[in-house]
């Protein structure tokens, strides 16, 4: 079988020799979501492998609905798994792409060695909240309609965290400007009804580490399902907002490599 062509925009970084770890960001933010996680990934021996979905950054914003599947995401992430040629590698998701990862780990649960996620909705929340399709039409119509400054100014997007610097926000600002408001829009309507789990996490077989921001109350009930239902997770609580590894970094950065750690 052919390997399939990266289509995401990708950057490695880090250390040549060092053990790779996928980073899959959430809607409405770009790879620069972790500039303050990089750098402790590769002081700790990292090599990192930062992605921007469909319509994200540098990425493109294909037409076909299939593009956005997660399963596509999947293929393309095992794709870029081989590019770098590792036979195994850590897998780190972020909102949105949290749910992309764990469909990922949960269906080729033979490349992921451990996995780190963040607050959830779309892989942890209620059904009926996220396959809503008249308010989905409506969100991505609001992108459509305000373009680019719809995209900045949205409240899920992070330029405005408080622990950014001007530095992190102006190399932030960048990529996120070159983002296609109409990818984003579909990401939108044909990614997010796909991302629920809650259906297959009890038989979760790949160990996931959630960390969880407490200052984002309306999560709470999703990580309490999670703790009670989900296989091979742990969960660790910080006090972050939704974007837990810009709020909480340090936090996020210190829980993280610890846990990583246990697999090396």
């Amino acid at each position: 079988m052919t390997a399939p062509e990266i289509d995401l925009n990708y950057v490695i970084d880090g250390p040549s020799d060092g053990r790779p770890v996928l980073f899959v960001h959430g809607i409405l933010t770009c790879r620069a979501h972790w500039l303050l996680n990089l750098p402790a990934f590769h002081d700790a021996g990292f090599r990192s492998i930062t992605v921007e979905l469909f319509g994200h950054g540098s990425s493109p914003a294909p037409e076909e609905e299939a593009a956005y599947h997660p399963d596509r995401y999947s293929e393309q992430f095992s794709a870029l798994r081989n590019l770098v040629d590792a036979e195994r590698w850590f897998v780190v998701g972020q909102s949105l792409g949290a749910a992309l990862t764990l469909n990922y780990a949960m269906s080729r649960p033979d490349e992921v060695i451990a996995h780190v996620v963040t607050n959830s909705h779309s892989a942890f929340g209620e059904l009926e909240r996220i396959r809503n399709p008249e308010a989905a039409r409506e969100r991505a119509q609001m992108m459509i309609d305000g373009g680019i400054d719809a995209v900045m100014r949205h409240p899920l997007n992070p330029r405005r965290a408080r622990a950014f610097d001007h530095a992190h926000r102006a190399e932030f600002d960048d990529a996120m400007l070159l983002s296609t408001p109409v990818g984003i829009a579909r990401t939108m309507m044909y990614t997010s009804p796909h991302t629920p789990l809650r259906h297959r996490l009890p038989t979760n077989p790949v160990d996931t580490l959630l960390i969880a921001g407490d200052r984002e109350e309306a999560f709470t009930p999703a990580r309490e399902w999670v703790e009670t239902n989900a296989a091979n997770f742990r969960v660790a609580r910080v006090s972050a907002t939704h974007a837990v590894n810009i709020s909480a970094a340090e936090d996020f950065n210190r829980i993280s490599l610890q846990f990583l750690a246990e697999y090396m």
